[in-house]
């Protein structure tokens, strides 16, 4: 299985001279498994443009599975690739929470947030609303659990042959109900993506926002015994110094720690 982050922030996109070398997009993460012709995609936030700029050749299945369903990590939808190629069947998966109307995707196309009407698209992307179980997507199986975030959110487990990815994104630490069953789902983990938006000094002024902070997040690594964890989610105008300075920080709970990149690829 090879994952390959396209969008690593949080909130909105930030491109600045200070904060570009880690990436300036918003939440897309890309799985694959070519041996097995698995294939998901992890969010639809900005980063998934640049990920639609790589789909060339014979159509394939294009399976888009979200977190929720915040501005950032759904914005890039209307230019999702797929949308507009001939023969491609784009497909979206999304979870089965409070207050989602079904039609929520032709909200993102209405005027006038967009000159493309839902009904206008030459590929409308099938919509199926999940459960907090066990599910196969793109040829991988997934399993679910339930996160603390305004609205809602869910974390996924991909199971691969040689070992799971856990996705872990916009989750407020701090309710036992929610966090003792989530560290049973991470744990053993080969790869853990969680949100680290605050430092611990941030958190204490944003809590109630729906996410972590990057000592939360290596101490949470550590006790579900992950192999690597990857800090995700990045705060907007946060720099590449400072990046760096959180991920020497983290790795004194759990050395094997590493910033998401855009660009960047790993294989478990």
């Amino acid at each position: 299985m090879r994952i390959r982050f396209w969008g690593v922030r949080g909130s909105v996109p930030w491109a600045t001279p200070a904060a570009i070398g880690f990436g300036c997009n918003t939440p897309c993460v890309e799985v694959r498994d070519d041996r097995r012709g698995s294939y998901l995609i992890l969010d639809g936030g900005s980063g998934l443009v640049g990920l639609s700029d790589t789909f060339a050749g014979e159509p394939r299945p294009t399976p888009l599975l979200l977190s929720h369903y915040h501005w950032d990590h759904t914005q890039g939808l209307p230019f999702f690739g797929p949308l507009f190629s001939p023969g491609w069947t784009p497909e979206v998966f999304a979870p089965a929470l409070a207050d989602v109307p079904a039609d929520w995707i032709e909200t993102l196309f209405q005027p006038p947030n967009f000159p493309v009407p839902f009904a206008g698209l030459p590929n409308r992307p099938t919509v199926t609303f999940i459960e907090a179980s066990r599910h196969e997507i793109g040829g991988f199986s997934v399993s679910v659990q339930p996160l603390t975030h305004p609205g809602g959110a869910f974390a996924y487990r991909i199971h691969g042959r040689t070992g799971d990815l856990c996705y872990v994104t916009d989750h407020e630490f701090g309710n036992p109900a929610v966090d003792e069953p989530l560290l049973e789902f991470c744990k053993g983990c080969a790869a853990l993506i969680s949100d680290a938006h605050f430092t611990p000094d941030e958190l204490v002024r944003h809590r109630g926002w729906g996410h972590g902070d990057w000592r939360q997040v290596a101490e949470f690594a550590s006790q579900c015994h992950a192999g690597r964890l990857f800090l995700f989610h990045h705060k907007p105008g946060r720099t590449d110094i400072e990046l760096t300075q959180i991920v020497g920080a983290a790795r004194r709970v759990f050395p094997s720690t590493d910033a998401a990149c855009e660009g960047l690829a790993f294989d478990i």
